[in-house]
């Protein structure tokens, strides 16, 4: 195995720099990366200058006004790692009116809920704030209920009620469900398995709990653990800080399998097709691994970490880096067959639209939203004539440029 504890030091203290969790004041440079989501034909992305923006998916162009989360420079930043969820719910009283939620988690202790009013506006509906901790894991949605973990340990489970006001506008509601406290923070997002919820912890631990937040079990591991976990197939999947990825059962807790060749830590979830287990690491390199045994098929290098999950098209699959590019490889294979370079950090995961699934979305370190065309050959090309530039809105420009010369 790759020697890998200087690597684990210098990476953990640059992401918690970037996490903002290493300041003497009150604000935090956090910016966030969060991911985006697809809407209908939108696509709904969080950005990195505290806004959630709606942009058309054919053309980048904004279909809404944008909304503001942090109203003045003297607030926190109010950044998001987590992706925006979305949730129907119906009025209470009634099994046939209802209405579809957006729902955000924020870097400063805060929900929103965010509903579109009439065609193309969105405004924030209800803003809670749960905790004086962070939040970086996204929210986990399941019928009219919401989980999100904070950095200070806590797992909440809210209610959420849809009601009309005397004015006949809807009101939401977050309604204090139950919350436990674990010894370690909550960098992850919960993943969701019959009717229990699968979470990890800084202290290095797996744990499952139902939906009445009672834990089933827990299993112990020798070092943090931030990556949003995987189930699938009876297993929990995810990676450590000890750059170890391993194979729960998702029944007990035991270890199916581990495997050790990466030599650096996991922050993204994994993905799989085919009993084949995709898992990107800080080292930079990309794993595929036998699900039943943890056996390696195969790896590609890419110059940089890669910090979100990658994406599948077809016998394809797409990943970015932090070193600035788009890399598309052979699903079976692992070869690299295209490459576009942004020259801009990529952080986020990669996402496409099921009934499109040729362009794929996602955001840069350049406060960038960007759509990339993904030809059967592999060679990636900008689908957007220009990307969508989010801190260009504060100072009153184009958040498209008219003269953008595509990078690929």
């Amino acid at each position: 195995m790759r020697s890998n504890h200087k690597n684990f030091f210098i990476t953990a203290v640059f992401f918690m720099l970037s996490l903002g969790f290493i300041g003497c004041t009150g604000l935090t440079t956090a910016e966030g990366w969060g991911s985006p989501l697809i809407h209908g034909n939108k696509l709904i992305a969080a950005t990195m200058d505290d806004q959630i923006v709606f942009l058309n998916l054919d053309t980048g162009n904004s279909v809404a006004n944008h909304i503001d989360i942090r109203y003045s420079d003297s607030e926190m930043k109010r950044a998001i790692y987590g992706q925006p969820v979305s949730l129907q719910l119906y009025y209470e009283g009634s099994n046939t009116l209802s209405e579809e939620l957006i729902f955000v988690a924020t870097y400063n202790g805060s929900l929103h809920s965010i509903l579109e009013y009439s065609d193309n506006d969105y405004e924030i509906v209800e803003s809670e704030k749960i905790t004086d901790a962070q939040i970086i894991g996204g929210i986990l949605a399941d019928n009219n209920k919401i989980y999100v973990g904070t950095t200070d340990g806590n797992l909440y489970s809210f209610k959420i009620s849809l009601q009309s006001n005397d004015r006949g506008n809807p009101e939401v509601s977050f309604e204090d469900d139950w919350k436990i406290s674990f010894d370690g923070g909550i960098w992850s997002t919960p993943s969701l398995h019959n009717e229990n919820l699968i979470l990890t912890t800084l202290d290095g631990q797996v744990h499952s709990i139902d939906l009445e937040g009672q834990i089933n079990w827990s299993k112990k591991f020798d070092s943090a653990i931030s990556s949003s976990p995987l189930v699938i197939d009876q297993q929990i999947l995810f990676g450590g800080f000890d750059s170890n990825f391993y194979s729960l059962d998702v029944n007990t807790g035991e270890t199916n399998w581990t495997f050790s060749d990466a030599k650096n830590w996991y922050w993204a979830t994994p993905i799989q097709s085919d009993g084949i287990i995709f898992a990107p690491s800080l080292d930079g390199y990309m794993y595929a691994l036998d699900i039943d045994s943890g056996r390696k098929k195969w790896e590609f290098q890419t110059g940089e970490a890669i910090v979100g999950s990658p994406l599948i098209i077809d016998d394809l699959i797409v990943t970015g880096s932090k070193d600035g590019s788009i890399y598309v490889a052979e699903l079976k294979s692992g070869e690299i067959l295209g490459q576009c370079n942004i020259d801009e950090k990529i952080e986020s995961n990669i996402i496409s639209d099921p009934n499109f699934p040729g362009v794929i979305y996602f955001s840069a370190r350049d406060h960038s939203i960007r759509a990339l065309k993904i030809k059967s050959n592999g060679n990636p090309d900008e689908y957007w004539e220009a990307p969508y530039f989010s801190d260009k809105l504060k100072d009153d420009k184009l958040a498209q440029p008219t003269d953008w010369a595509p990078n690929c």
